[in-house]
């Protein structure tokens, strides 16, 4: 199912790999989410997935290789541990500075549109189970965070704390392009890639910068903060 979408990645990283000078597959590494579709990521994944990278600097085909590969690595991925996902919602523990990433991806077997009006509630629930779980198991939250396409979106802005929605701005710093929160926006609930959204990146790639490959996507990531405590009023 996601054959398309990796090879969309793949042409994205072969565009900055000639645009910043750099071997196809340290392009892969920086400017592609397979690392994590992989299950690779962190110091348990770094193994394999430098293992993969060496392959397809050894390929001789380019990214026709780098596609079979992936897609071979793809059925035979490692199985990840769920105590941090609920449904479609996932967080990362909080930094040095007690901030908690929030994160959306749904799950493989997503049968409706998450966002349509009908699953609000499911979404809601999946929140309060979260923010649950993480008051009774994460002491140093103090502020939530979230970096995604998807803030431009009213029916995901409306699942959140009034604070927290009312914070989205654009993001300030260089964006990562290894997750969901840029990459996500080519993709419909299904898991397929929208048509619309790959023919108008793929349009943007001739004005690819090489010191700013994320501008190329037609919807650029935002980000919002509130308090914790503003989360655990709302969903606990």
């Amino acid at each position: 199912m996601l054959e398309a979408y990796f090879s969309l990645q793949l042409r994205f990283a072969e565009r900055y790999a000639a645009a910043a000078g750099l071997p196809f597959s340290v392009s892969i590494a920086h400017c592609t989410n397979l690392r994590r579709r992989l299950n690779l990521w962190g110091p348990a994944g770094a193994s394999r997935w430098n293992d993969l990278l060496a392959r397809i600097g050894d390929s001789v085909d380019g990214r026709s290789d780098a596609l079979s590969l992936c897609m071979a690595w793809y059925e035979d991925r490692p199985r990840l541990a769920t105590e941090r996902s609920f449904g479609c919602f996932s967080f990362d523990p909080p930094d040095t500075s007690g901030v908690l990433r929030i994160h959306f991806v749904p799950p493989e077997n997503t049968s409706t549109s998450p966002l349509a009006s009908a699953n609000i509630g499911a979404r809601v629930q999946e929140l309060c189970a979260l923010f649950s779980h993480v008051r009774r198991t994460e002491r140093n939250v103090l502020s939530v965070r979230g970096v995604s396409w998807l803030y431009h979106r009213d029916a995901y802005r409306r699942l959140f704390p009034p604070s927290y929605a009312m914070s989205i701005r654009p993001v300030a710093a260089s964006l990562h392009l290894n997750g969901s929160s840029t990459w996500g926006q080519v993709l419909n609930w299904r898991q397929e890639v929208k048509p619309d959204m790959r023919d108008a990146l793929l349009a943007r790639l001739d004005t690819m910068k090489a010191e700013a490959p994320w501008e190329t996507f037609p919807l650029q990531a935002l980000t919002a903060t509130s308090d914790v405590a503003k989360f655990y009023e709302r969903f606990t």
